[in-house]
């Protein structure tokens, strides 16, 4: 059952891959408009030095996190890879579209699907991935990039496998889909949605 009459807000949920530049898109897009903002999600795994807590994330303690999904505070949650946990605060979405926000976040397949069945009319989808003609070319091209950031090779492991069997298939399930086979260009590219987006809902702060 859709909850989507709460506000005329909107959700720019990023989805794809590790490796497929969703992060470096949602930030360029922030940088450019300042009404876009990015909604934070819970997680048990430690803040980065470029992070803040409640900015990108409600970075919680375990205890807290199993807290939150005890009291139904989280719309929906899932251990990404083990001993990390995300999830959607509930509270936050509602907040947030009822007061025309527009927000944008990188959200794993299962909390996507959430979000766009429970807030049909307010979430935009936006799947991310690697050029490639089949399969196996954008599995090899994602796990070139994870390599050249130095990501541990038991986490490319598991995001390829993640990758191939959840990820990638869902791709047909968004409302639009970028291949960043260059940076600028999928920046570019995801720009127009948001703006074409915005200018639907007639939302302030829609990029010129």
């Amino acid at each position: 059952m859709s909850t989507s009459k709460t506000g005329p807000g909107v959700i720019i949920v990023m989805i794809g891959p590790g490796g497929a530049g969703k992060n470096a898109i949602m930030k360029a897009l922030m940088a450019e408009n300042p009404a876009i903002r990015q909604l934070a999600t819970a997680t048990t795994r430690r803040m980065r030095g470029d992070e803040a807590q409640g900015r990108e994330h409600l970075f919680v303690s375990r205890k807290r996190f199993e807290q939150m999904i005890a009291s139904g505070e989280l719309l929906e949650y899932q251990e990404v890879t083990p001993g990390k946990y995300y999830g959607i605060p509930r509270q936050t979405v509602a907040d947030g579209l009822a007061a025309g926000e527009i927000r944008i976040a990188d959200i794993e397949v299962l909390g996507a699907k959430v979000l766009a069945d429970t807030f049909a009319d307010n979430v935009v989808q936006i799947f991310v991935t690697a050029p490639g003609a089949t399969i196996d070319e954008q599995l090899a091209i994602l796990k070139r990039r994870m390599q050249e950031r130095a990501d541990p090779y038991t986490d490319i492991d598991q995001r390829l496998q993640r990758a191939e069997e959840l990820e990638l298939p869902y791709q047909s399930q968004c409302d639009y889909v970028v291949v960043n086979d260059s940076l600028s260009a999928a920046i570019d590219r995801t720009r127009g949605i948001v703006q074409r987006e915005l200018a639907a809902r007639q939302l302030a702060g829609a990029p010129k």
